[in-house]
């Protein structure tokens, strides 16, 4: 019994020892994910030309998530048939349900809807685009839209534009083309054909893309819009390290 009683310490010692080894703990999960995903292809191809296909499929370099595409996602030309678009694993698949206009630019506006699966991390703003004529229309129409009663933005209002410059034209006819504005009340209308246009705002109840209910919101400018490109140049910096410039170089661009 003495003898026994001499070894109930060490007993108890490596039982304890054994007890620590044996902690579980939670597993590190590595670094922080801070690359949104990105475009690796699409079919059709983005920019593509002589397009006849109504299905898209858009992939990219990681799982995605595709959040409210109903509201977030414009597509221009305006369908008057709701396009089905899903986002599943690494690909957006989009169906257009309307009839593909000849010689036309389509955009697809994504937003700020796409963003990777795991950290949340936005894309920014993505739009795909092709043509069923044999030229993609590259212009651009951008500015913001503000409640007149205390000028402060207007988050999600379609923006369009009308070829047809007769004041009847925002009632009868579908805008040509569309954007939504962003929590700041900005825009861009993409893929715009040279040529002249008038511009509306318009809060859509009905989403006929047209003003014909008194509960709808509208705005509009008096100025005619001619989109137009020209040569330019900007100043192009090269920086060595973070505090010191290697070279300011003039770079020619399309204005």
């Amino acid at each position: 019994m003495k003898a026994n009683s001499l070894f109930l310490p060490f007993y108890l010692l490596v039982l304890l020892l054994l007890a620590s080894c044996a902690k579980m703990g939670q597993p590190d999960g590595g670094w922080f994910d801070e690359t949104p995903p990105k475009v690796v292809g699409a079919t059709p191809g983005d920019g593509a030309t002589k397009v006849n296909q109504k299905k898209i499929n858009i992939y990219f370099d990681e799982f995605i998530k595709l959040d409210n595409p109903s509201e977030k996602v414009v597509v221009s030309p305006p369908q008057l048939e709701v396009p089905e678009i899903k986002g599943a694993g690494k690909r957006i698949s989009i169906s257009l349900v309307d009839s593909l206009k000849p010689n036309t630019t389509y955009t697809i506006d994504f937003s700020d809807a796409i963003s990777d699966n795991n950290e949340g991390n936005p894309m920014g703003n993505y739009t795909y685009s092709f043509s069923t004529g044999e030229v993609i229309d590259t212009m651009e129409v951008s500015g913001c839209v503000l409640e007149a009663e205390n000028l402060e933005p207007i988050k999600g209002i379609l923006v369009g534009l009308y070829a047809d410059h007769a004041d009847s034209a925002f009632r009868t006819k579908p805008m040509l083309r569309v954007s939504r504005t962003d929590s700041r009340g900005r825009f861009v209308i993409k893929g715009v054909a040279p040529g002249s246009y008038r511009i509306y705002a318009l809060q859509d109840m009905d989403g006929n893309y047209m003003f014909n209910q008194k509960s709808e919101k509208i705005a509009f400018s008096h100025d005619i819009i001619v989109p137009s490109s020209k040569p330019d140049v900007r100043q192009d910096t090269t920086w060595i390290d973070s505090l010191h410039i290697k070279s300011i170089d003039p770079v020619k661009y399309t204005h």
